[in-house]
């Protein structure tokens, strides 16, 4: 695996997504939907651009996926691909249907989603800390 760039730097961006992430909540939490707003749309771009620059490129030049499809690696890759794929799909059609309306109260009923995908997005980065964890480091032999 000969990633164009260091998985480090994946890894500080993931950790900068999930700062974001959390600010973003504290602001909603504080009533204040139009920055939380601002903040995801910042958050939900990262992350595509991540999984499209970053992450697919390295998941296509991965050979342990076409040649031991049930190793533990392929596992976590595989899970990590789709969760995330899902998570980053469901955030883009949150802050699309946001950035159309003119109204912020309407976004709240799209609150269970927001839940949703921010558990698929948590879960996302999990196995992804797993996955580099596994085939970067010596934490997990």
């Amino acid at each position: 695996m000969n990633p164009l760039i260091p998985p480090q730097a994946n890894m500080i961006v993931q950790i900068a997504l999930l700062v974001l992430l959390l600010v973003s909540l504290g602001l909603k939490r504080r009533h204040k939907y139009l920055l939380h707003g601002a903040t995801m749309l910042i958050a939900v771009l990262l992350s595509v651009f991540s999984l499209l620059l970053i992450m697919l490129p390295s998941l296509f030049s991965l050979e342990i996926i076409k040649t031991q499809p049930l190793h533990i690696l392929s596992v976590i890759t595989l899970t990590h691909v789709a969760v995330g794929v899902l998570a980053d799909l469901l955030a883009l059609l949150l802050v699309a249907s946001w950035v159309l309306q003119p109204s912020v109260q309407k976004c709240a009923r799209r609150k269970r989603l927001m839940r949703i995908t921010l558990w698929l997005w948590l879960t996302a980065l999990f196995v992804g800390v797993l996955f580099y964890a596994y085939a970067y480091t010596n934490l997990i032999p």
